[in-house]
C-alpha cells in the first residue's frame, strides 16, 4: 500500500494518493509524508499541514520540504525559511537535496532575492540530475521561471521544453502557465492563448492552480486592452485564491484590478483594491509592486508623492535585476513627469527605458503597460521616426542589428556590442567563449578540464549549457552550436564583426612597425585578471615569454641603430612584465648610460642588482661585468 501511495504522489493522482493514505491503517512517516503531498494539491492546506507535521515527528526530516512549500502558500515566509534552514542537504538523498534547494530558491524568488534564488537552483539541478526526471522536471521549472522574472526568455524556454517533457499531470500545468507567462508578456498572444487553455482543459488534475490560472487569464486580456474580461479574470483569481488560501496570488490579482482602475480613472475600485493588497504585503518584493501601482495612482491624482513611490520600486527591481519590471515602472516614471510638468525629465526616464528596453532584446511587449499611460503614449507619438526612443512604439520581432562585438579580456572580462557593454551574470561566460576562439573547436571534456577544474561534471555541462542560451539571448550572430558528427563545440560569429582584444594585442606585435611596442597594450596579468584556470595561467606565462623574446630583438634592432631612448623605454614596461629578466636589464642599464650618462646607469644598475639580491638572493654575472665596467667609465 505504501509503494501505491509513493506512486500515486509521483504520477500526481492525488486523489487517488489521499484515499490510499486513508486506508492505512499504521501509516509510517513516509506514507504521512506523502498523504501530506496529496492534500496540498487537492487545496486542503490545513490537513496537509497537519500530516506534514506528523511525518516530521515522526522521524522523516525530509518531510519539512513539504511542510515549507504547504508555509509558503499561505504567506508565512519566515515558517518556512525556518523549515528549510534545519535541513542539512548534504546528508540528504538526491532526490530530497533537489527538492530542498529548490523550494529555498522558490521562497528566494518570491522575497524578491532573484539573484540568490538562481544560485540555488544552480545547486538545486547538480542533484537533480542525479535523480528521478520528475525531480528533474520540477527544477527545471523552477529555474525557467528566474530566467523568466530576470527576462533571459531564451533559457526559459529551453528549461520549459525539457520540464514539460518530463513533468506528471500535475506538473505540466505549471509549466503551461509559466509557458503562458512569458508568451504574454513577449506579445504571442496566440501560443499564450493555446498555453493557458491547455492547462485549462488539465486544470482537474491540479485544482490548486485555478487562482494562478485565473490570474493568467486576467494578464493576457489586460495586455491586449480587453479591460472588462481582465477584470473579471482577476476578480476569479481573488475569489479562488481566497478559498485555497493562497494570498501571494491574491496580491496580484488585486493589483491587476488596480492597475485597471488607475487606466480606467475609477477611483473608488482602485481605493478598493490597493487596501486590500496592502493587507497582504509580505515581502520586499510584493511591497515593490505595491509602491508601484500605489506610485501610479498617486499620480493619475497629480500627487507628487507619487514620484518617490515608482522611484522606490524602480530602485528595488533595479537592484534585483528584474528589468521587465524596471522598464515597466519607468514607463510609469515618464508618465508621472509629464503628469507632474518636467517634460526634460520625461524625456529621460523614456530613454531610460529605451536603454532597459534594447537590454533586453527589444522583445517585450510594453502594450501590457502603455494601453493605460496616455500622456506616455502621446509623448512616443511626437518622436521622428529615427529617433532613439522610438524602440518602445512597439514589440518588435527582431533584435537590434549588431555590427560590432567585442571580446574583452584584458582587464575586467567584458563583451561590447556596438561599443556597450553587455550585462553578463556568469563569471565564467567570457573565459569559456576565450577558450573557444584560441583553441576552436573543442570537445566537452576538454571544456570541463581545462575552464572548471575542480568542478562536477554535471554542474560544468549545465554551465556551458547556460552559456549557449545566454549568448544567443545577448549577442545575436554569436553562437556556440555544437556538432554531433564531431562531438565538439566551437565558436560561430554571422553577421557579426567580432574582435578580441588579446588577439589584437598579439597582431600589433606581429605587425613590421616596430614602435608599436612602445604604445600597444601587453600587460599579460590582466588577461581575464579574476579566472585561476591553469590554462589561463599558462596562458600568460606563454605570452610574457614570447613579448619579451620579441622585445629583445626590437631592442637590439634599435641599440645598433642608436635608438637608445626607445631602448630605455620599452625595457622599462617589459620590466613590468618579467622583473627578474637578465637581458631586460642589461639594455635598460646600457641605454640609459647612452641617453642619461654613466651616473644615472651607474644608480639603474644599483638598483636592478638590489632586485636580483632581495627577490632571488643572487646577482647575475651580468650585472656585475656591467657594474665593473660603468666603474671604470667617467660621468658624462
Amino acid at each position: 500500500m505504501a509503494q501505491a501511495l509513493l506512486k500515486a504522489v509521483l504520477t500526481g493522482e492525488y486523489q487517488q494518493g489521499a484515499q490510499l493514505f486513508e486506508a492505512l491503517k499504521r501509516p509510517g512517516a513516509q506514507d504521512f509524508r506523502w498523504g501530506g503531498v496529496c492534500h496540498l494539491h487537492l487545496g486542503d492546506a490545513l490537513k496537509a499541514r497537519r500530516l506534514l507535521l506528523m511525518a516530521v515527528a515522526k522521524g522523516d526530516q525530509a518531510a519539512r520540504v513539504e511542510l515549507a512549500t504547504c508555509l509558503r502558500f499561505e504567506g508565512e515566509f519566515a515558517a518556512a525559511r525556518a523549515q528549510l534552514s534545519s535541513l542539512d542537504v548534504e546528508r540528504m538523498t538526491a532526490r530530497d537535496a533537489a527538492l530542498a534547494l529548490r523550494e529555498a530558491a522558490v521562497l528566494e524568488q518570491q522575497c524578491g532575492e532573484v539573484t540568490q534564488a538562481a544560485a540555488l537552483l544552480d545547486e538545486a539541478w547538480s542533484h537533480a540530475v542525479s535523480a528521478d526526471l520528475l525531480v528533474q522536471s520540477a527544477v527545471a521549472q523552477s529555474i525557467a521561471l528566474v530566467a523568466a522574472h530576470q527576462g533571459n526568455d531564451v533559457k526559459a524556454e529551453a528549461y520549459l521544453q525539457f520540464a514539460e517533457e518530463h513533468a506528471n499531470a500535475m506538473r505540466r500545468v505549471y509549466v503551461l502557465l509559466a509557458r503562458a507567462a512569458s508568451a504574454t508578456y513577449l506579445g504571442r498572444f496566440e501560443d499564450a492563448e493555446q498555453a493557458l487553455s491547455a492547462a485549462e482543459r488539465r486544470a482537474t488534475s491540479c485544482p490548486l492552480a485555478t487562482a494562478l490560472l485565473a490570474y493568467r487569464w486576467g494578464m493576457w486580456f489586460s495586455a491586449q486592452g480587453q479591460w472588462n474580461q481582465a477584470r473579471e479574470s482577476f476578480g476569479r483569481a481573488i475569489h479562488l485564491a481566497r478559498e485555497q488560501q493562497q494570498p501571494e496570488t491574491e496580491f496580484y490579482a488585486q493589483l491587476g484590478l488596480t492597475a485597471l482602475a488607475t487606466a480606467g480613472g475609477d477611483e473608488t475600485a482602485e481605493r478598493g483594491s490597493l487596501a486590500r493588497a496592502k493587507a497582504l504585503v509580505k515581502t520586499p518584493r510584493a511591497q515593490a509592486y505595491l509602491d508601484w501601482r500605489l506610485g501610479a495612482a498617486m499620480v493619475r491624482q497629480a500627487n507628487p508623492r507619487g514620484l518617490e513611490r515608482l522611484n522606490a520600486a524602480s530602485g528595488y527591481f533595479q537592484t534585483s535585476g528584474c528589468t521587465r519590471e524596471v522598464i515597466w515602472v519607468l514607463l510609469h516614471l515618464v508618465e508621472a513627469h509629464a503628469v507632474l510638468g518636467s517634460p526634460v525629465a520625461a524625456r529621460e526616464a523614456l530613454r531610460e527605458a529605451a536603454d532597459a528596453h534594447l537590454m533586453l532584446g527589444s522583445q517585450q511587449h510594453l502594450a501590457l503597460e502603455l494601453n493605460g499611460l496616455a500622456r506616455t503614449r502621446q509623448l512616443l507619438d511626437t518622436l521622428t521616426e529615427h529617433e532613439y526612443e522610438r524602440v518602445l512604439c512597439g514589440p518588435s520581432s527582431t533584435a537590434m542589428p549588431v555590427a560590432e562585438v567585442t571580446l574583452v579580456t584584458l582587464g575586467s572580462p567584458a563583451i561590447l556590442v556596438n561599443g556597450q557593454r553587455v550585462r553578463l551574470q556568469m563569471k565564467k561566460f567570457v573565459e569559456v567563449l576565450a577558450f573557444l576562439l584560441k583553441e576552436g573547436e573543442t570537445t566537452l571534456g576538454t571544456l570541463q578540464t581545462e575552464v572548471f577544474r575542480g568542478v562536477s561534471q554535471t554542474r560544468s555541462k549545465n554551465y556551458i549549457h547556460q552559456v549557449r542560451h545566454e549568448l544567443k539571448r545577448l549577442v545575436p550572430g554569436l553562437s556556440v552550436p555544437y556538432a554531433a558528427a564531431t562531438q565538439t563545440y566551437r565558436l560561430h560569429c554571422e553577421g557579426v564583426h567580432l574582435t578580441w582584444d588579446w588577439q589584437q594585442a598579439r597582431d600589433a606585435l606581429l605587425s613590421s612597425e616596430r614602435d608599436v611596442m612602445l604604445t600597444a597594450s601587453f600587460n599579460v596579468k590582466t588577461f581575464l585578471q579574476d579566472s585561476d584556470s591553469e590554462w589561463v595561467e599558462t596562458e600568460r606565462e606563454r605570452m610574457s615569454r614570447w613579448i619579451i623574446r620579441v622585445g629583445l630583438e626590437t631592442m637590439d634592432t634599435w641599440y645598433s641603430a642608436g635608438d637608445y631612448a626607445k631602448c630605455v623605454k620599452l625595457a622599462e614596461r617589459l620590466i613590468e612584465i618579467d622583473p627578474l629578466d637578465e637581458g631586460l636589464h642589461d639594455f635598460l642599464i646600457r641605454a640609459t648610460a647612452q641617453v642619461k650618462g654613466v651616473s644615472a646607469a651607474r644608480t639603474v644598475c644599483w638598483e636592478s642588482r638590489t632586485l636580483f639580491a632581495r627577490e632571488v638572493g643572487y646577482i647575475p654575472p651580468l650585472l656585475d661585468t656591467l657594474a665593473q665596467q660603468l666603474q671604470h667609465k667617467l660621468p658624462n
